[in-house]
């Protein structure tokens, strides 16, 4: 009967070790390397903009495997040169899951598109770039989109319990190609003021009554009362209207990837689609050096020769692009903890129990698994109830 016990107690233990990772929330347990696997990863759809009824797609650990709440979250926005696209797109949708198989959460937005009715149109919206008016309203109701989506989070944490798990000081911003215009423009403007400076005299006028008609730098796409900030930038293949913007207030990290050869979003500065009546813009080769000098956490993957989002048409530079990516974000989230056992274990007590599941008690001896709000975990002996 006593090898029995001891065999049951052994396979307890060893099972509870193999599984420990899943419920460890530190940074060596999750976050640098995919820790859980794809039938493990839940996709909830969501609408977070009732205003114009946009919705995302929220990658993340199911609870079943993952009890933390305190977990980073990457918001993620399609390509499609600000015409098409969605959520769907197959390169976000890599991105949430291998973030998501690391212990992140992860979204995928739809954002008004220059198409949206609500923007210019189905057909003027087709030409948006060859109009300085028009290339204003895109990049305004694209960005206080991605404010939306940012704030839905943080309204959710604040009034619904954070369903998602998230934690709320670490949200990042990323996008592939006009996606990863979102970030940067949301963190280097940083007011009303900003944002009609950096734009050409004739277009002042129209970009000031444009933000003031529609919720100001925020825009009213919803979850008002927010804070729309970001933790860091993930840019691949993206560009600033002008890098007047950047200032050394600045400080959110960033890390790009671009084609030195991509005519689509000019990796320099120069005009979008490489084409002399179109807007300019300013890609990463040009951001990076300037956000350098001021001191600011980044990293630049180079595409030498490769055209626009080489990563969407090729496996080997995808896989490249996801290390590269993943990486970065890992080296600049905050994790204070660095050991789980030796945490001051202050935070509310979910449950307790003994070796074989069931509730333990205060008086109880033996092995004790204690299971935490913030998702920590600690097993202990209790010997004469000590």
């Amino acid at each position: 009967m006593k090898n029995i016990i001891l065999f049951l107690i052994f396979n307890f233990l060893l099972a509870f070790n193999i599984s420990a990772q899943v419920f460890d929330c530190n940074c060596d347990n999750r976050y640098e390397m995919e820790i859980f696997d794809s039938s493990d990863i839940n996709v909830q759809t969501t609408t977070y903009s009732d205003t114009y009824n946009l919705q995302m797609d929220i990658y993340s650990p199911d609870e079943d495997v993952d009890i933390c709440s305190n977990r980073p979250l990457i918001i993620l926005a399609h390509g499609g040169s600000f015409i098409g696209g969605s959520k769907t797109n197959p390169t976000m949708v890599d991105l949430c899951e291998t973030f998501a198989r690391r212990g992140y959460v992860a979204a995928s937005i739809n954002y008004r598109l220059a198409t949206n009715s609500s923007v210019l149109g189905p057909i003027s919206g087709l030409f948006w770039m060859t109009n300085l008016e028009n290339g204003i309203k895109v990049i305004y109701s694209a960005m206080t989109d991605a404010k939306a989506a940012v704030r839905f989070f943080r309204k959710d944490f604040s009034e619904n319990g954070n369903q998602y798990g998230i934690d709320n000081n670490q949200i990042w911003m990323g996008g592939n190609s006009a996606g990863a215009c979102l970030g940067p423009h949301m963190h280097y403007i940083n007011s009303l003021d900003e944002f009609v400076s950096g734009i050409d005299l004739s277009g002042q006028d129209y970009a000031l009554n444009l933000a003031n008609q529609n919720g100001g730098i925020d825009g009213n796409s919803g979850n008002s009362g927010y804070s729309s900030s970001i933790s860091g930038m993930i840019n691949l293949a993206g560009a600033l209207h002008t890098i007047d913007w950047i200032d050394e207030f600045d400080t959110a990290p960033i890390v790009s990837c671009h084609g030195t050869e991509d005519e689509t979003v000019p990796d320099e500065c120069g005009t979008i689609l490489n084409s002399p009546n179109n807007l300019t813009a300013c890609g990463s080769m040009a951001i990076h050096p300037i956000i350098s000098t001021f001191g600011v956490t980044n990293d630049l993957l180079i595409y030498d020769g490769e055209a626009h989002c080489p990563w969407d048409v090729n496996a080997i530079y995808k896989q490249q692009m996801i290390d590269f990516v993943t990486s970065f974000v890992y080296n600049n989230i905050n994790c204070p903890q660095t050991d789980l056992y030796e945490q001051n274990f202050e935070s509310r007590l979910v449950y307790e129990i003994d070796i074989l599941g069931r509730a333990s008690s205060d008086k109880q001896d033996g092995f004790i698994i204690k299971v935490y709000e913030d998702g920590t975990v600690h097993k202990e002996y209790r010997t004469n109830n000590k």
